[in-house]
């Protein structure tokens, strides 16, 4: 019974007398301000030089005009663009101005392709048209 009175009553008047005091064994677990994340906007660029669209066929989805507009190229209210015609990407950087442009190259003169051997001569006449738009423009 004594020593149950010890362990109670004058162990703790001991401990606080000599100046020790018992402190946890474990440090509290702070909050953290990180851990959040937002899901990605799949921004980019979805359809590459010489790549064949049809009209409504999104080119790129950006914030701001990274990528101006050219020929046969809409612009969305998100500043999506995206394709009014039927036909080819071609990209174009103009170096006065420091900025590059999506075009699309119609298709209408080029008759469809049957084999594979014809798609890459129609992949050639649009890249000399490409390089004779370029010249034309001065870039």
């Amino acid at each position: 019974m004594l020593g149950s009175f010890f362990r109670v009553a004058v162990r703790p008047m001991l401990a606080s007398s000599l100046g020790q005091v018992r402190t946890a064994t474990k440090k509290a677990g702070g909050s953290t301000k990180n851990g959040r994340d937002s899901i990605g906007k799949r921004l980019g660029v979805k359809k590459f030089g010489t790549a064949e669209v049809i009209v409504g066929n999104i080119l790129i989805r950006q914030r701001g005009m990274t990528f101006r507009p050219g020929k046969n190229v809409g612009v969305g209210r998100d500043f999506t663009l995206f394709a009014l015609a039927d036909g080819f990407v071609h990209f174009r950087y103009n170096p006065l101005e420091k900025r590059s442009y999506v075009n699309v190259l119609p298709t209408k003169l080029l008759p469809k392709p049957k084999s594979t051997k014809e798609k890459m001569k129609r992949m050639e006449a649009v890249a000399r048209r490409a390089a004779a738009i370029a010249q034309a423009d001065g870039v």
